[in-house]
């Protein structure tokens, strides 16, 4: 049996996620618009969201709402579809919402109601090849001298760095190979979701700068067909923020998957130094 190697993988991932997603779409179809669906042998209506492509934000974000829904009675399924693509379904009412994003994508996607209680807060980490650099408290405006890339949907990235000498990739794995073969200086992106591709990639001669640019919180989205859902899961989240049950999930994951090697010894707060 021929071996995929890394492109191949990541192909084959792609293909999956087209299928499911072409499979939920024709599920929802026209009935859509009539609320969260129970697919049949299910006792629990299933609410869709979509998230980023990524088996990092988007396994927490799945983790975290299927236990916030379960609550109220609910089942959750999360997708996992390009990140510009995510938005255009739920906005459209194609799925129920969107897993979690930041407010940025708001002017563009009228159709979407925030829920008050942010679901994750992201840190926005950078990568470079070059031995020199330090960023350490510069913030975004150190990166102008520099060629920077970052993945291509993500939106508070990609409006923190519109104005620079920047590249847009279609995904991790495009990104990471530019920056070891030197095409870019500085590569941008949320630390909690590149994790798992590091770990397939295992990049060379490449290190995370330490603070973290940025921090930013994420919140989960309904489309408006579900606004009498919105207090009642908001709620449930506030709960289990009070519990301490989203940052436990967040951890459960993070050391279940091991550390890439070109993270190091480096230690990534989960909030910014002075909260």
């Amino acid at each position: 049996m021929k071996k995929l190697g890394k492109t191949g993988i990541e192909k084959a991932r792609q293909a999956g996620r087209f299928a499911l997603v072409l499979w939920l779409c024709l599920f929802l179809g026209a009935a859509a618009a009539h609320g969260a669906k129970r697919p049949p042998g299910r006792d629990r209506p299933l609410l869709v969201f979509t998230s980023f492509p990524s088996e990092g934000m988007g396994m927490l974000f799945e983790r975290i709402l299927s236990e916030a829904y379960g609550r109220i009675g609910y089942e959750v399924k999360v997708v996992g579809v390009p990140a510009e693509r995510a938005l255009v379904m739920s906005n459209q009412g194609e799925v129920d919402g969107e897993a979690a994003r930041v407010p940025v994508i708001e002017p563009a996607c009228p159709n979407l109601i925030r829920v008050p209680t942010p679901l994750y807060t992201n840190r926005i980490v950078a990568f470079t090849w070059m031995k020199g650099l330090d960023l350490s408290g510069r913030g975004w405006d150190a990166l102008f001298p520099y060629r920077v890339g970052c993945v291509l949907g993500y939106k508070f990235i990609e409006k923190k760095t519109a104005s620079m000498n920047r590249v847009l990739a279609s995904c991790y794995d495009k990104l990471f190979t530019m920056l070891e073969h030197k095409r870019l200086d500085v590569a941008v992106v949320e630390y909690f979701d590149v994790l798992p591709a590091l770990k397939v990639l295992q990049p060379r001669n490449v290190r995370v700068l330490m603070p973290p640019l940025d921090y930013n919180p994420m919140y989960h989205y309904l489309h408006k067909r579900h606004a009498d859902l919105v207090p009642r899961i908001n709620k449930v989240l506030k709960d289990m923020h009070r519990e301490g049950r989203m940052r436990a999930i967040q951890r459960e994951i993070e050391a279940g998957r091991g550390r890439p090697r070109c993270l190091g010894n480096c230690v990534v707060p989960l909030t910014p130094p002075d909260l």
